[in-house]
């Protein structure tokens, strides 16, 4: 396939309000790009995209839950009225409750798979016939390394980030030669504005001394995979396509990196004052349950 021109392209980016969505919408509005941002939190989402706005770039804030039927198809159907026929689908929303697997219950991993791979996986169905029409469209997948490094109290949310990895392999094979491709960015731990920076400052503890990837450099890697067409990139500290060969090669070396960096330990106690959260929430709930009742 030709280098994908991104100038002018219209972009749908999930999880647009936080983390590392910025960042992405940002890399591709410099590219030229007309980006629509997608998220819950419509006072962030549309800070967000007055600043690309202020900054010359086209862009629009649809406030929407990924995981609703009825918002994925608001978001395309809203995007191409404003900003034009999508060029390119960023599925980026995701999120990982913390907790250890044993606590959740069924809701709780259907919210996680629905989050992080239905809502994906859906998107891109919906804005395929469109791109298939015009021969032209790609479709970015975040995902992450947590399946590969067996991070601790994950096993939800990387099933649904490795489940995006496979997902992308089959479209782009389906698709490539029809004008429509796909890549898969698999990332490792992100700072500044990624989830640990987030989880520490709350919880209050420090993170493991592991190393970090800019947002900046996710922003770029999206940019880099669409417009070369790259099926998967490893956005990684050091020598990412090398991390994840050895990962994949060695499997047990995960657990072992995680006990050795203290990872295993910090994400206990997270996931410890995760269920503490959640069972105030339970009692709350319960609680006004009981009131009304009462009432």
């Amino acid at each position: 396939m030709a280098r994908f021109d991104l100038k002018g392209a219209t972009a749908i980016v999930t999880g647009g309000s936080r983390g590392i969505g910025p960042h992405i919408a940002t890399a591709l509005a410099e590219r030229g790009a007309r980006v629509a941002l997608a998220a819950r939190s419509g006072a962030e989402l549309e800070a967000v995209a007055d600043e690309l706005r202020a900054a010359g770039h086209d862009a629009l804030a649809i406030t929407a839950d990924v995981t609703s039927p009825g918002d994925r198809h608001a978001i395309v159907d809203i995007a191409q009225r404003e900003l034009g026929p999508i060029d390119v689908l960023v599925n980026n929303a995701g999120g990982d409750p913390q907790r250890q697997f044993h606590d959740l219950t069924e809701s709780d991993i259907e919210s996680v798979l629905d989050l992080n791979l239905t809502s994906a996986v859906v998107l891109a169905r919906l804005v395929l016939p469109g791109m298939l029409a015009r021969e032209r469209g790609h479709v970015v997948s975040v995902s992450s390394m947590a399946g590969r490094v067996s991070f601790p109290h994950a096993e939800a949310y990387a099933a649904a980030k490795d489940g995006l990895i496979g997902f992308t392999r089959v479209l782009r094979g389906d698709y490539r030669r029809r004008g429509v491709s796909a890549s898969a960015l698999i990332l490792g731990p992100v700072g500044e504005v990624g989830v640990g920076a987030r989880t520490a400052e709350e919880v209050g503890i420090e993170l493991p001394p592991v190393g970090l990837v800019s947002p900046a450099r996710v922003g770029r890697a999206t940019v880099r995979a669409i417009v070369k067409d790259k099926a998967e990139l490893a956005v990684l500290p050091g020598p990412g396509r090398l991390l994840r060969a050895i990962m994949d090669r060695f499997p047990a070396m995960g657990p072992a990196m995680n006990r050795a960096t203290g990872t295993s330990r910090t994400m206990l106690t997270v996931a410890e004052y995760r269920e503490r959260e959640a069972q105030a929430k339970r009692d709350s709930e319960s609680g006004s349950s009981a009131a009304a009742v009462r009432g």
